[in-house]
């Protein structure tokens, strides 16, 4: 039981010090190491790859005997292990045998060269993001005298990617630069998603752009007496509730926070997630402006976020199981996801098994996946 608890508890703090890497890059050699300890991997790297201009844009590693990095970055920046892996879904967890590409990968000068001669063995990773030809991932690397990642160790990593993709689109978003408290608000005001910090008391101290955009237009939420209010009942009681908790007590609020569904009197409306930022670096930014809880609030329908009408061409979606798709993207559950467009669990259900049958896919986390590949973390120019 205590060794379980170990394990969670340095699960938490890793998925902490990701946040913190969003916000410093710099960070990332010391969260790798954390990777490495929960992996049972003795090093790790992540980095993104322009194909266009074949070379590593960025690239941090931790672990690595630094010859043999230095090697790589000079003469495998573009190897085959690197161009199989690049073609999975971003947010899909991967293992070399998964590749299909185990002769090429054996027979190439990567693996004899610089795998061999460092004995490695056998290898995990996963897609962070894809934008245009440039693409972004991280991976670890066992020794051949160690066993092949078990189901443990992928699990780990399937907990880990989906927080990795948001540091990694929040970097990208900024140009890998730490981002000071002084330029806070102007990387805040780049986002599509709307932005609300929240004070110690529940006070909304500061709104980005697409915050005010959202408040001004929109029937779902709005702000009375300097608290967010969601005019349904049951979502303002939800929505007090869980920056409350966030505020009283942040080691209890799950690290993929609160999510909290927000409908309108129109049967559409916004899912709004709820996570504290009383932790580390990110108090330290936020502290400026005494802030000690973001609220995230997306629209489903609005296309800038998800593009959900060229989606539904390729795939040949109906308006309405478009509709129950772009629900689902933030992370509600089918039912949620009814509640909000004012139809029966039933009826989503039944739009969800269609819109499986005509993606190929047949999991709601497959099904998303596919369609975040297409997702821009920030607001077009």
């Amino acid at each position: 039981m205590v060794r379980r608890l170990s394990s969670l508890q340095a699960y938490s703090k890793t998925v902490e010090a990701i946040y913190d890497c969003a916000l410093d890059p710099a960070n990332w050699g010391e969260t790798l190491r954390s990777i490495c300890q929960l992996t049972d991997s003795p090093n790790v790297a992540a980095g993104i790859m322009d194909y266009g201009q074949q070379r590593l844009e960025y690239a941090v590693e931790y672990g690595h005997d630094p010859t043999y990095w230095k090697v790589y970055l000079q003469e495998f920046e573009v190897n085959p292990l690197l161009i199989a892996s690049h073609a999975k879904p971003v947010g899909e967890v991967y293992t070399e045998r998964m590749l299909g590409a185990a002769k090429e990968i054996h027979q190439s000068r990567l693996h004899h060269e610089w795998g061999r001669p460092q004995r490695l063995g056998d290898f995990i990773g996963v897609n962070l993001l894809r934008a245009g030809r440039r693409v972004a991932s991280i991976n670890s690397v066992r020794k051949e005298w160690q066993p092949s990642y078990s189901e443990h160790g992928l699990q780990y990593f399937r907990l880990l990617a989906p927080h990795i993709c948001r540091a990694f689109a929040i970097s990208d978003a900024v140009g890998f630069k730490s981002i000071t408290a002084r330029a806070l608000e102007a990387t805040l005001d780049a986002l599509a998603t709307a932005v609300y910090l929240a004070d110690c008391e529940g006070r909304v101290v500061y709104m980005n752009r697409a915050a005010e955009r959202q408040i001004k237009t929109g029937s779902a939420l709005r702000i009375v007496s300097n608290r967010l209010a969601p005019v349904n009942h049951e979502a303002r009681a939800a929505m007090t509730a869980g920056i409350a908790g966030a505020i009283a007590d942040e080691a209890a609020t799950p690290t993929t926070g609160i999510t909290v569904a927000l409908p309108d009197t129109d049967r559409a409306g916004l899912v709004a997630t709820i996570l504290p930022l009383d932790r580390g670096r990110r108090h330290a930014l936020s502290a400026p402006i005494a802030a000690v809880t973001a609220v995230f609030v997306q629209d489903p329908s609005v296309t800038p976020s998800y593009p959900g009408e060229a989606f539904a061409k390729l795939y040949g979606l109906t308006g309405a199981e478009l509709r129950v798709l772009l629900a689902m993207a933030p992370g509600l559950g089918v039912r949620d996801a009814g509640a909000m467009l004012g139809i029966s669990e039933v009826t989503a259900r039944t739009h969800l098994q269609h819109i499986y049958s005509k993606t190929g896919t047949s999991k709601q986390t497959e099904l998303l996946n596919l369609l975040r590949n297409t997702v821009s973390p920030v607001k077009p120019s």
